[in-house]
């Protein structure tokens, strides 16, 4: 077998792939355009767009205009998003962190159920009471 032709077409392979990588990575750059749309992430494989924030490998938008639940509800789903399920203490204290004094929905809502009304997130899971002892320690 031809060993140095094998290898010299794996390295041919391998400049080629590393080149494409980098021209890639730095196409707006040497061609002036700018991608202003999506935000890099420290997380590999998450990109968020513009002006959302990144934790534990979610994107979060805080809105700056005053709207309805279902109109919040509405624009989140138009963005390919929802509205926030807190389900873990972390994304509670990241949520309160970012948000400070500032009111925001989340993707909770008021549902009927079997002969009562049940507090229910937007994914339809149940909510299990209003205190931190209810939320689930660990990541989402």
């Amino acid at each position: 077998m031809n060993w140095h032709v094998i290898i010299s077409g794996l390295i041919v392979v391998v400049l080629k792939v590393v080149g494409m990588t980098l021209f890639l990575l730095y196409f707006s750059q040497i061609f002036g355009l700018s991608n202003d749309s999506f935000t890099p992430t420290r997380s590999y494989g998450t990109v968020c767009p513009k002006d959302w924030d990144f934790h534990q490998g979610r994107c979060f938008f805080l809105s700056t205009f005053e709207s309805s639940w279902s109109n919040s509800r509405d624009d989140c789903a138009m963005k390919g998003s929802t509205l926030a399920i807190v389900d873990t203490l972390e994304k509670l204290k990241y949520l309160q962190d970012i948000a400070g004094t500032e009111k925001y929905f989340i993707g909770l809502l008021l549902q009927p159920s079997e002969k009562r009304w049940q507090w229910r997130w937007i994914n339809n899971s149940v909510f299990n009471g209003n205190s931190r002892e209810n939320l689930t320690p660990g990541t989402a």
